[in-house]
């Protein structure tokens, strides 16, 4: 199977602009938060300001992370989803097929993003 890629723009766009299903705002885990919710308020800490991802969006975490743990928390939320939504993830293989084999995120303004955490999941399949 051919690698799949990810950037900023010119493939599947995994954002809330694109298919919503893959994005972090919309794409539920089995306990019933969302993938951005997870991240932003219990991986990053800010949950105990409130329960709106907003608050902890573009700032770093309340703790500190070594080096890429931060990156592999995040790529962890998506493998549970994925491990709940295996077809959903086939599916979205044929959809990076059709656009390059690449999958985007408009919105990533970081290495920490959905396009990149679901072509990684997509190539370690492979």
């Amino acid at each position: 199977m051919r690698t799949i890629l990810f950037s900023r723009h010119g493939g599947y766009e995994c954002s809330s602009k694109g298919d919503r299903r893959f994005s972090a705002f919309y794409a539920t885990l089995p306990d019933g938060r969302t993938i951005e919710q997870a991240y932003q308020l219990d991986v990053k800490g800010y949950r105990k300001f409130g329960n709106n991802p907003m608050l902890g969006k573009g700032k770093p975490p309340l703790k500190p992370f070594p080096e890429d743990s931060l990156w592999l928390a995040y790529l962890d939320l998506w493998r549970t989803w994925a491990i709940a939504n295996p077809t959903l993830l086939h599916e979205l293989r044929e959809l990076a097929a059709k656009h390059s084999h690449t999958l985007s995120d408009m919105f990533a303004t970081s290495a920490i993003n959905q396009a990149r955490a679901l072509a990684t999941l997509l190539n370690e399949m492979a």
